[in-house]
């Protein structure tokens, strides 16, 4: 398990290198076109978190915070200045033609203000400072309104990062794994919100381009439905850039889903990523972070989502939007009917007492999906291609919410997940291809987004107040494991297990060499006469003499790998006498089954690699590991069974290798 303690340690300790990183991407985030592919947000929001949490002193960061800001803007103001109209042809502005006609505009429209309202205006922050020194703003008026903007934007980004640090380190100090399970939280929202902010950006004009060609073949054809399509997808539409976007989405959708549908039934590809990463929560689950989860998870119960859709319903029955309205319940209705179906098609691969666990597609995922799918699609009707780009992003950031507390809990496989975000995909998508049909009247959508939020937030309240203490009952994590007989084990039992390590891709790769029955104190105690040395456990900074290209084998330590989702729990390494450029590297992974034998034992996977250094471009060095020969592996083997403290309870020969089963020696 990553322990994220070392890695905040390790900034406490080298703060250089954190203001750095924070400087860089601050003046990053502010230079010329650039800045538009600079996840400052997310980068800044963590460093107050940083600070928030006592790993950082408030000041520096500031400091550095601001300083990048005003430098970068500073810089694209003399590119400005020095190119004059000339800058229009330098790369990479010069491929993107409407990104600084927006500019213009917006430096036209609101003079010497735009420098400080243009830092806080997607789309266009990337290019105003440059504008500005374009058109002859004076230097001086440029540095004190760049400073000053500077010093508001820095506070805006750097105080909602320290008190979540606050709550973070607060939470840290209940449960590590709580914070772990956080951190992977908030970045999945982060780099969600990230990617769509820099996709709507990205394909702009591609997508106006686009649509006026689709018009125009639309409108060619003649009969009403292709006119009234034309009209729907033509760029002087204010609603067609969320429209285009939807059917993008569906199309992709439509294709992941076949994907899927056949990795699970034909391929069963997905299987194994499912399994690591069920097995890598499963680690990492904890009473703080189960009372968070549990709760979130409640807010996609069927409860909730139908309250919540019945508001929809009735704000737009009563503005008379009856198409709307009806089309609102329908879809969710569809997407009950569609859960229904593929239950009895697809078989429920575990069982489990929790209700909806390991249904493909995840219900909580579809119809989470569904609902602020439909709410996105109609509360952004009408408003800014930035403004549409927030409603949909903090939409789809409740649907992650929901469906990553559903991986958390351990009652979904991450296909579950992806099926029921993909299918809520399609039906938002054809709910919004029917409603840009109809007439919708004065329905006021902002409006509509409030109301219906506020319905969101008190159904889940009060499911969550009167259901709580019974739903938290039914998600106890639940002990995987499974027990056998020692006889059972030694015949067929062992063949039970896989064969090979799963990555966390799923990807088979070495073939484990032999079963350990006992713990791995005991298989510790076990190879070390044999000359293997073992490996502390893993932190963050093991990775930094990897970044010395010229680093000796001896100074770096096995890569940290993964069998379905889990690292070993024992890593040790052997240098044999004859070895100049490489190392035996053993390691055990633990799985789910526990031969009886007394209390019991549990049974853990042995694997031996081959490792040698890899050079990656000169650029850093990473120890590279292959199977080990079948001669290093019998020469293990038979110093492993000739151990007095080892009790070699049989042997079977496999494809490759033969499989050994020990256990420790009875005294």
């Amino acid at each position: 398990m990553l322990d994220i303690q070392n890695y905040l340690d390790f900034f406490a300790l080298h703060p250089f290198w954190a203001l750095a990183i924070i400087f860089l991407v601050s003046m990053g985030e502010a230079l010329l076109v650039i800045g538009l592919f600079i996840p400052s947000t997310a980068v800044l929001v963590g460093a107050g978190a940083l600070v928030g949490s006592g790993k950082l002193d408030f000041w520096p960061v500031m400091i550095a915070t601001l300083l990048g800001c005003i430098m970068g803007d500073q810089i694209s103001y003399w590119a400005g200045r020095f190119y004059g109209d000339k800058l229009r042809l330098l790369w990479p502005l010069k491929n993107y033609p409407h990104l600084l006609a927006k500019g213009e505009d917006f430096v036209r429209s609101h003079g010497g203000k735009s420098i400080a309202l243009g830092r806080f205006v997607p789309g266009v922050k990337a290019v105003v400072p440059g504008i500005a020194g374009m058109f002859g703003m004076s230097q001086a008026y440029f540095l004190a309104v760049n400073v000053s903007s500077g010093i508001l934007w820095t506070a805006m980004h750097l105080f909602p990062g320290i008190i979540l640090g606050q709550a973070l380190a607060v939470a840290g100090e209940l449960s590590g794994r709580l914070l772990i399970v956080l951190l992977v939280l908030f970045i999945l929202l982060g780099v969600a919100g990230w990617l769509i902010r820099v996709a709507s950006g990205l394909i702009t004009p591609y997508r106006k381009a686009l649509q006026g060609r689709l018009a125009a073949v639309a409108r060619a054809q003649g009969s009403k439905p292709m006119r009234r399509f034309s009209k729907l997808i033509a760029p002087e539409n204010p609603n067609a850039t969320l429209f285009f976007m939807l059917l993008v989405v569906a199309i992709f959708a439509i294709v992941a889903l076949a994907d899927l549908v056949l990795g699970l039934e034909i391929r069963h590809a997905v299987g194994n990523i499912d399994r690591s990463l069920f097995n890598l929560f499963h680690e990492l689950r904890n009473a703080p972070g189960d009372e968070i989860f549990v709760r979130v998870t409640m807010l996609g119960d069927d409860i909730v989502i139908f309250i919540t859709a019945a508001v929809i319903a009735v704000w737009l029955a009563a503005h008379k939007a009856w198409r709307a309205a009806a089309a609102t319940l329908i879809a969710v209705t569809v997407a009950k009917i569609v859960l229904l179906l593929t239950s009895t098609v697809f078989s429920t691969p575990v069982a489990n007492s929790v209700p909806d666990a390991f249904v493909f597609p995840s219900p909580h995922a579809l119809m989470a999906g569904t609902l602020f799918g439909i709410m996105a699609a109609l509360s952004a009707r009408g408003l800014s291609r930035w403004a549409q780009a927030l409603v949909v992003s903090v939409a789809f950031m409740l649907v992650i919410a929901i469906s990553f507390s559903r991986v958390y809990l351990g009652v979904s496989w991450l296909s579950d997940v992806l099926g029921g975000v993909l299918i809520a995909a399609i039906l938002t998508t054809l709910f919004s291809v029917y409603t840009a049909t109809v007439h919708m009247g004065r329905f006021r959508p902002i409006a509509l987004l409030g109301v219906t939020f506020a319905a969101f937030i008190l159904a889940g309240a009060f499911h969550i107040s009167t259901d709580y203490s019974e739903d938290q009952a039914v998600y106890v994590a639940q002990d995987k494991t499974n027990s056998l007989p020692v006889a059972t084990w030694t015949t067929t039992g062992w063949s039970t297990l896989p064969q090979r390590r799963i990555d966390l891709a799923g990807r088979l790769s070495e073939q484990f060499i032999g079963q350990w029955i006992g713990t791995p104190e005991d298989l510790e105690k076990a190879v070390t006469p044999m000359g293997f040395v073992p490996v502390p456990k893993w932190k963050w900074t093991n990775y930094l003499p990897y970044l010395d290209p010229h680093a000796p084998l001896s100074n770096l330590s096995p890569r940290p790998t993964l069998h379905l989702g889990l690292r070993a729990k024992l890593t040790a390494y052997q240098i044999p006498p004859a070895a100049t450029d490489y190392r035996l590297t053993l390691r055990a992974y633990q799985s789910t089954t526990v031969v009886a034998d007394g209390m019991g034992a549990r049974v853990y996977l042995v694997s031996l690699t081959h490792e040698k250094l890899k050079p990656q471009l000169q650029l850093m060095a990473i120890p590279s590991d292959v199977q080990a020969s079948k001669e290093e592996a019998a020469n293990f083997l038979a110093a492993m069974s000739a151990q007095p403290t080892v009790e070699t309870m049989d042997t079977k020969q496999g494809s490759v290798l033969p499989l050994a089963i020990w256990r420790p020696k009875t005294p």
